[in-house]
């Protein structure tokens, strides 16, 4: 709408709601699409289920595919209003020296989104219609806590995803922190229960129980 030329690409991560893949081909057929070297459920496999402080699927799935491109400047749609650590970091930031980041909506409240978004009658994804705030990887670390409201209405969402991390959860546990004694759980369900009750680190203890997809 400004008129600066730009090139808009998405790190699809293989694990984001399949309805916002539907949205950009449909929409912006012109994004290019970035695919990680890496799967999350590889990731697990080689590393660990990701937990809020110990994240690599941020680097790996969403920030890693996009290195190769050599960008001098970068337009990004991140809010302050969003997160702590958002807000402490400059609305105009170099990175590693070379890129500039900017972010130009980086003061605005989450109504002057909706409003410019129902002002120039925009097309957005109909999730949020459903009921969805904020609309990331269907399965996240930031999802998992003891209240489990956000975590029960992505599972009924996204069921088949969740039966894919299960199983990989399990086959992870069995042949890999078995072997370690990473943490005090000695089944894989009773991890599970303990990942889903948004434990931060190793040697959890005795977490709420929480339905397991099956």
């Amino acid at each position: 709408m400004a008129g600066v030329k730009h090139q808009a690409f998405y790190s699809c991560t293989r694990i984001d709601p399949h309805e916002i893949y539907r949205f950009i081909r449909r929409h912006y057929p012109e994004v290019t699409w970035l695919f990680p070297k890496m799967t999350f459920w590889d990731g697990i496999r080689k590393n660990s289920p990701p937990l809020r402080r110990l994240r690599w699927c941020c680097d790996v799935l969403k920030k890693n595919p996009s290195k190769h491109i050599p960008m001098k400047h970068r337009v990004m749609g991140i809010r302050k209003e969003e997160s702590r650590s958002r807000a402490e970091k400059p609305r105009v930031d170099v990175l590693r020296g070379k890129q500039v980041q900017y972010k130009p909506i980086f003061d605005w409240k989450e109504w002057h989104v909706w409003e410019f978004i129902d002002h120039f009658s925009l097309p957005y994804p109909s999730i949020y219609d459903e009921g969805f705030e904020r609309i990331g990887c269907v399965i996240c670390p930031f999802i998992m806590h003891r209240n489990h409201a956000k975590l029960i209405r992505h599972q009924k969402r996204w069921p088949a995803m969740y039966k894919v991390f299960e199983s990989v959860i399990t086959d992870w546990f069995l042949h890999h922190n078995k072997k370690k004694h990473l943490y005090s759980e000695k089944t894989p369900e009773e991890y599970l229960a303990a990942y889903y009750s948004g434990f931060e680190h190793p040697k959890s203890h005795h977490a709420p129980q929480i339905k397991i997809v099956k």
